[in-house]
């Protein structure tokens, strides 16, 4: 029992440091985002 709990513990933790390094890093604006050479057809 103890080492699903420490288990879950360590997702829990990697979940919410992801969620913090793609709302704060990863960021980008809209122009870098939809480059319209990119956009090409």
């Amino acid at each position: 029992m103890r080492p699903f709990i420490a288990s879950c513990l360590v997702i829990g933790l990697i979940a919410i440091s992801a969620a913090a390094i793609l709302d704060c890093f990863v960021q980008l604006p809209v122009s870098a985002a939809f480059a319209k050479s990119s956009a090409r057809l």
